[in-house]
């Protein structure tokens, strides 16, 4: 009896020897090399690690060079769900050299992914980030880098040396496949707000653009920047604002007329406020919202720059702003030698939406229900109407152009919708006809 104890004893033993010492399902796919002593053992004891740029790994025979990815099989997010950008080396991938398949998803997830989609992404990622592309790959690398940069960042000492050469990647990204427009801006909001939250305003870099509405939150500081200083708010800061939130002038002549209407502005700013609007210092902080590609982000993710003043803590000196934009707008409505004339679309008994499919139409009605779409929430439209977003944007601003002279949509987060556009197409200069669009669906 005392043998038998004593060997089940042995084997129970055995058993936990070899299950402590044996490398984890998540190592046994895992190898990083580029650093002595650096390796995958740490995931035994967390969920998740970090894979900084410079340092390699393989990964089910997919050699990746230059890291910058998240790799675990458990790191949560803001809404408890599981960060789309985690790589887990537990799921399955399709074996190297397997053709890859297109994705065409909105939210894309590595763990929602197929072995054959997960495969293809890991081998753009071996190929340096630099071949032929799926846009949901760039999403699942730009969500990575976005957690790091802005979640990551906040909580831990990041080296500035590794956020920059985040954000030099980023920039090169943007430089390959900057035709994606959506892409593009989306990248311009990470590089604004990265320059933005490092604190060191010496000068602007030429590669933070803020003419894209993408970037419209990061702009705050450009008004701090002022506000710090001692300085009047300039004209073109101002107008720039108006141009960033066209959500606050009325109508679409400021989009119709831009040269016209910042002659306008310039001129009525400088017999308003001379030099500019001033603006008190303060000692409260600025911060900014973050609404990154990243869905994880929820409604976005505050930054604080605390060695900035908050310059918007009273609503006067944007009010002041909006009205003056206003007035801009109405002198141009009112002059006779301007306007836009629909008379020819509108006297045509046809359907104006004719050359648009059923899915995009619904599409159109949808966005015809309010003038800012965050980002996330048109997004989650296309999916359920099973449309691309880019494409979609763009196959209905033709339309708008067409019809209206004007693109219908300005991208960013949020999304601007032209609802006055609409009314131009649709109604014309006539309050009582009835417009050919309803929320929530088509007119038959």
């Amino acid at each position: 009896m005392e043998f038998l104890v004593t060997l089940i004893v042995a084997a129970v033993l055995i058993r936990l020897i070899k299950f402590y010492y044996a490398p984890s399902k998540k190592e046994a796919q895992l190898v990083i090399t580029g650093v002595p002593g650096y390796t995958p053992a740490s995931l035994k004891e967390a969920s998740w690690m970090w894979i900084p740029p410079g340092r390699g790994f393989t990964f089910r025979g997919y050699e990746i060079p230059d890291g910058m990815l998240y790799v675990g099989d458990r790191m949560r997010d803001f809404t408890g769900s599981n960060e789309a950008c985690l790589v887990d080396p537990a799921l399955p991938v399709a074996a190297k050299g397997t053709p890859f398949e297109r994705t065409g998803i909105v939210f894309p997830r590595y763990d929602r992914l197929t072995p054959e989609q997960r495969g293809g992404f890991l081998s753009w990622l071996g190929e340096g980030r630099r071949g032929a592309v799926d846009h949901a790959w760039l999403l699942l690398f730009l969500y990575g880098v976005e957690r790091r940069l802005f979640v990551d960042g906040p909580r831990a000492n990041i080296p500035m040396r590794e956020q920059d050469r985040l954000a030099a990647e980023i920039r090169e990204l943007m430089e390959t496949y900057g035709e994606i427009r959506s892409f593009r801006g989306q990248c311009k909001n990470l590089l604004a707000a990265s320059w933005a939250s490092h604190g060191v305003f010496a000068e602007i870099p030429d590669y933070v653009d803020f003419t894209d509405r993408f970037c419209s939150g990061a702009f705050n500081v450009i008004f701090s920047l002022y506000v710090a200083g001692g300085r009047p708010i300039p004209a073109e800061v101002a107008l720039q604002w108006i141009r960033l939130h066209p959500e606050h002038v009325k109508g679409t002549m400021m989009r119709r007329f831009p040269s016209e209407f910042e002659r306008l502005f310039i001129n009525g700013y400088s017999q308003r406020f001379g030099e500019g609007i001033f603006i008190h210092n303060n000692r409260t902080s600025l911060s900014f919202v973050y609404r990154g590609a990243n869905p994880s982000f929820g409604n976005g993710v505050k930054l604080t720059v605390p060695s900035l003043p908050e310059p918007f803590l009273l609503d006067t000196p944007l009010k002041q702003i909006r009205t003056l934009a206003c007035d801009c707008a109405d002198a141009i409505r009112n002059d006779n030698s301007k306007g836009h004339d629909l008379d020819a679309v509108h006297g045509e008994d046809r359907d104006l939406l004719e050359s648009l499919d059923d899915d995009h139409r619904e599409l159109m009605a949808r966005l015809a229900s309010k003038t800012l779409w965050p980002r996330g929430e048109f997004l989650s439209a296309c999916e359920e109407l099973s449309v691309l977003p880019d494409p979609s944007i763009e196959l209905i601003n033709s339309w708008a152009f067409i019809t209206g002279g004007l693109p219908l949509i300005e991208d960013g987060d949020p999304l601007f919708v032209d609802m006055e556009l609409l009314r131009e197409i649709f109604v014309g200069d006539n309050p009582g006809k009835e417009s050919g669009m309803r929320t929530g669906g088509m007119k038959e």
